[in-house]
C-alpha cells in the first residue's frame, strides 16, 4: 500500500466538514478528525444528519476519514476514574459512542489518549481499555493509544492488553513532555506495536507541556529526519499524520495562510517518504 498522509482536523483553525475540504485542496489522503466536543456538546458524531455532512464532504472530496480521536476523553480524565463512578460511567459512554461514530462513518481507528497520573489511575485505565476491546472487537475498528507517559509505561499497558491496542506515535511529544525521546521509542515499540504516526516539529525552547506551537516539519529540534530515516529503515507502510498546528505561532503570526503551510508540509511528508 505505501504510506498514505494525512492531516489532523485541529491542525486547522476551523473544523468539520469545512477542514475536511481545505485538507482535500492541499492535497492530503485523509484526515483523523475529532469528537466535536464530545460528551459536553452532546455527542454530535452520534447525530445522524452530522454524520451525514462528514461522509457527504468526505465522498465530494476524496478524503479518507482515517481515525478519530476522542480528544474530550483526555481532556476531562475521566478514563483515570473507575467504572462505578460517575465520570468512569461518563467514560464508558464516550468509549461506547466514539466506537459507534467509527462505524456509522466508516472510519476503522479510533485513538484514544491515556496520562494516569497513578497506579490506581493506571488500573482504571487498563480496565477501560479492555472494555473498548471489547467495542473493538465487535466494530472491526483497531484502538491506536496515544500517550505521553515513558514508552516503559506504555509497553506495559499494551502487555497488558495483549493484542487490543496499537500506538498513535507522536514524534513530538516525548520531548515536549519531557518522557523520552522519540527516535528511541520508535525502535523500541517496533512495526508491530504502532498504528500511524503523529508527525510534529517544534523547536527547544517550546519543548514545555502548555505549548501547541509547532514549525515546519524538519525546521525544528525534534530530530524529524532523525524519525524519517529510523521509520523507513524499519520497513512501516502506514499512515503518517501531521498533526503541526498552522495557526499558531511560531510558524503563523496571523499573518500566514495556515492551509499553505499545511500543503508545504505535506510536500515535505512526500519527499520524505517517495513511494
Amino acid at each position: 500500500m505505501g504510506q498514505q498522509f494525512g492531516i489532523c482536523e485541529w491542525s486547522f483553525p476551523v473544523s468539520g466538514p469545512l477542514a475536511m475540504r481545505l485538507a482535500a485542496e492541499a492535497g492530503y489522503d485523509g484526515m483523523q478528525i475529532g469528537e466535536a466536543g464530545g460528551r459536553l456538546m452532546g455527542y454530535p458524531l452520534n447525530n445522524r444528519r452530522v454524520r451525514e455532512l462528514y461522509r457527504e464532504e468526505a465522498e465530494r472530496c476524496d478524503l479518507q476519514l482515517h481515525s478519530l480521536n476522542l480528544g474530550a476523553l483526555l481532556a476531562e480524565g475521566t478514563l483515570n476514574d473507575r467504572e462505578d463512578t460517575e465520570r468512569g460511567g461518563w467514560a464508558r459512554k464516550s468509549l461506547s459512542n466514539g466506537f459507534a461514530a467509527c462505524e456509522a462513518l466508516g472510519i476503522r481507528t479510533v485513538v484514544i489518549t491515556v496520562e494516569p497520573p497513578t497506579e490506581d489511575a493506571f488500573a482504571n485505565v487498563v480496565r477501560h481499555l479492555r472494555f473498548a476491546g471489547e467495542l473493538a472487537r465487535e466494530s472491526g475498528v483497531e484502538i491506536a493509544i496515544e500517550s505521553a507517559r515513558p514508552v516503559e509505561e506504555i509497553q506495559r499497558l499494551l502487555d497488558e492488553l495483549g493484542t487490543e491496542a496499537k500506538v498513535c506515535m507522536d514524534l513530538l511529544n516525548p520531548l515536549r513532555f519531557g518522557t523520552g525521546v522519540p527516535q528511541e521509542q520508535i525502535r523500541l515499540l517496533g512495526r508491530e506495536r504502532i498504528s500511524h504516526f503523529h508527525m510534529k516539529d517544534s523547536v527547544c525552547a517550546l519543548f514545555r507541556r502548555d505549548q501547541r506551537g509547532c514549525v515546519l516539519l524538519g525546521q525544528g529540534d525534534a530530530g524529524y529526519r532523525e524519525s524519517v530515516e529510523i521509520i523507513r529503515e524499519m520497513g512501516f507502510s502506514c499512515w503518517m499524520i501531521t498533526e503541526n498546528y498552522y495557526h499558531l505561532p511560531p510558524m503563523n503570526d496571523g499573518e500566514q495562510d495556515f492551509a499553505a503551510l499545511a500543503a508545504e508540509d505535506l510536500h515535505t511528508l512526500r519527499a520524505s517518504f517517495p513511494s
